[in-house]
């Protein structure tokens, strides 16, 4: 009963505005099969050596953004608007990448999930802008398909994929400098892997 309220929630927003940009979702294309569910982040990773799925959308932007087995180690950000850890985790991240913390063999990107109209810091694309966000971005569509495809758990949530898309590891929180740079190590490492 409580999904199918959400489902016609979701619907009735989407009504009103009929915009995607305005409700926070996007279109999604997944292809290739999920990666188990995260259960317990304290523990290793069931999905370790998995290939991730590939998931396309666009940012409000519409424009087109595709994280896919494309040679490049990457990381993936699981981002909610109303998350208050990710509030706090977004800057940091934006300013570990102002500041060369990436470099220029790892690339970032970012997914918008669980959008919600009606909790805090909405819309998500107003949010980050505002944070001077510069990761390409792709908007989660309603069903939640770029969460189920990396078995997210809990946001901020991190994938951490080699040019292939196998799955390097998976965190969930907030990570800080020093996670960021213990992901963008284990991402460089499989360069030429």
């Amino acid at each position: 009963m409580g999904l199918a309220l959400i489902v016609l929630l979701a619907f009735s927003i989407a009504g009103e505005t009929g915009l995607a940009d305005e409700i926070g979702f996007g279109e999604v294309t997944v292809e290739g099969d999920n990666l188990p569910f995260l259960a317990d982040p304290s523990t290793a990773d069931p999905a370790l050596g998995f290939t991730a799925p590939s998931v396309s959308g666009a940012d409000w932007n519409d424009t087109p953004v595709a994280i896919e087995a494309d040679g490049r180690p990457k990381i993936v950000i699981f981002l909610a608007h109303w998350c208050q850890f990710c509030q706090n985790e977004v800057p940091v991240v934006q300013d570990w990448v102002d500041n060369g913390g990436l470099g220029s063999d790892v690339d970032l990107y970012a997914i918008t999930v669980l959008t919600n109209k009606l909790r805090p810091n909405w819309p998500p694309q107003d949010w980050l802008e505002d944070e001077g966000w510069t990761a390409p971005t792709i908007m989660d569509d309603a069903d939640s398909s770029a969460v189920l495809a990396y078995g997210m758990r809990g946001t901020p949530f991190y994938a951490v994929l080699d040019g292939d898309n196998v799955n390097l590891g998976r965190f969930s929180g907030e990570v800080g400098i020093n996670g960021l740079e213990t992901m963008k190590l284990l991402a460089e490492r499989s360069i030429g892997g």
